[in-house]
């Protein structure tokens, strides 16, 4: 029995905890349905929201006011229309059956008469408050600030400057500044010097390359004179033997004079004694 009741309590709990969120679902819903905020159309182009407030007075109570002017892109359809959120609904019904239909007159006397029904967006703007800076009115007490003051009123003798004592001030800055070096001037120091160093490898590879084209050309040129020269000499050889040649057919017969050895003549001396 002690198990039965203790398995009962959590589902009443249940039962409460699902009535209860039924009862906020209901009341979120007929928060939704209520539409208490409504617009008044077809308005005159010239008026304003103060000729506007006074012409709706006594107007109830409202926590929600916005007015358009006419807008001249939607030519010639030129209205005026307001936007009014009431606080209690049955507000509404008064005002509709005041002002559904009533004529406002404009300046030059032309009739416009109002409609008055919902809003379709019935959510309202939000007043959003700007917070208030709290640097605001300080500046007084900045040290840099004090000392621009104290430099202002000083005397008049450090107020008065020359051309020369300009010039002076800006080169001593101008130095200044050269001296000091920031991460931001070492970097663009370095990138610099990066570059030039890039630029002068290129420039000493173009300058190799142009030396080794160059000692090609050379080499190939004394190839060239050398096998013209070798075909001169060859030229040359061949016709040699061919003037030989002609020259020996040219030249007369001639018995060629044969002197006689010592041999053959003592052989001459013997057979002439016999």
């Amino acid at each position: 029995m002690k198990e039965d009741k203790e398995n009962t309590r959590p589902k009443e709990m249940r039962a409460e905890i699902k009535c209860e969120d039924g009862e906020k679902s209901e009341r979120s819903k007929e928060k939704k349905e209520t539409m208490t905020k409504i617009i008044i159309r077809r308005l005159p182009p010239t008026i304003t929201k103060e000729e506007l407030e006074e012409q709706l007075q006594p107007l109830p109570e409202v926590d929600y006011m916005e007015f358009f002017s006419n807008d001249t892109s939607l030519y010639p359809h030129l209205f005026a229309r307001a936007y009014i959120n009431f606080k209690n609904q049955e507000d509404i019904v008064l005002f509709r059956d005041r002002f559904d239909g009533y004529v406002f007159i404009d300046g030059k006397g032309q009739e416009y008469p109002a409609i008055v029904e919902f809003a379709p967006f019935q959510k309202t703007a939000k007043k959003r408050t700007k917070k208030k800076d709290a640097k605001c009115g300080t500046i007084i007490e900045d040290p840099d600030y004090k000392k621009f003051l104290e430099y202002y009123n000083g005397n008049d003798e450090k107020l008065i400057s020359t051309p020369e004592t300009l010039l002076e001030e800006i080169e001593a800055k101008s130095k200044e500044l050269g001296k000091k070096s920031t991460p931001l001037l070492d970097f663009l120091k370095n990138k610099q010097r990066l570059r030039e160093e890039k630029k002068e490898e290129r420039r000493r590879r173009e300058l190799e390359r142009k030396r080794l084209r160059d000692e090609e050309r050379r080499k190939w040129r004394e190839e060239e004179r050398k096998k013209r020269k070798e075909t001169e000499k060859l030229k040359r050889l061949e016709k040699t033997p061919e003037k030989d040649k002609d020259q020996v057919k040219d030249e007369p017969k001639i018995k060629a004079r044969t002197t006689p050895d010592f041999k053959t003549k003592k052989l001459s001396k013997i057979k002439a004694c016999f």
